[in-house]
């Protein structure tokens, strides 16, 4: 298999390209609701509790953000800690994945960013607990999800 060039950019936490080699079921999560979504910390504790489920019903999760410019699929608890806390964390869709990446920023992922960084690593099962749509005042500021295509 080829190493396409954005793969340099790609970190696999362990467990999940163990798993990914091994065949097993890995379960790709968004990263925005623990930045975005919820108050600190209950977005560390719902991010942690999912991963929890997900393990505990045989798949390895692998949740999805951009740390200092890496695309990150699965995270430590030290990530998810740091995505819950830090207050520079870009809402990430996928128009926005070459700026974040360029600029070593950190991206939560969206539902449509999450997506196109599991395939890249090869994950085709996707949980979440909902997807974008289109915004109060969309006429006005053009708010609409990139999650609904």
């Amino acid at each position: 298999m080829s190493n396409p060039a954005w793969s340099r950019y790609l970190d696999i936490k362990p467990e999940v390209a163990q798993a990914l080699a091994r065949g097993k079921a890995v379960v790709a999560l968004e990263s925005t609701i623990i930045s975005h979504g919820m108050p600190y910390p209950r977005n560390v504790e719902t991010a942690l509790e999912v991963e929890r489920i997900v393990r505990e019903n045989g798949a390895e999760p692998a949740t999805i953000a951009i740390l200092g410019g890496r695309l990150k699929i699965g995270l430590s608890r030290e990530e998810i800690e740091h995505l819950g806390k830090a207050e520079n964390v870009v809402k990430t869709s996928r128009r926005d994945i070459p700026f974040v990446v360029a600029k070593k920023m950190d991206g939560a992922t969206t539902v449509a960013s999450t997506m196109i960084l599991a395939a890249m690593a090869g994950i085709s099962i996707f949980a979440t607990g909902g997807i974008g749509g289109v915004h109060r005042g969309a006429t006005q500021t053009f708010d609409i999800s990139a999650d609904l295509q």
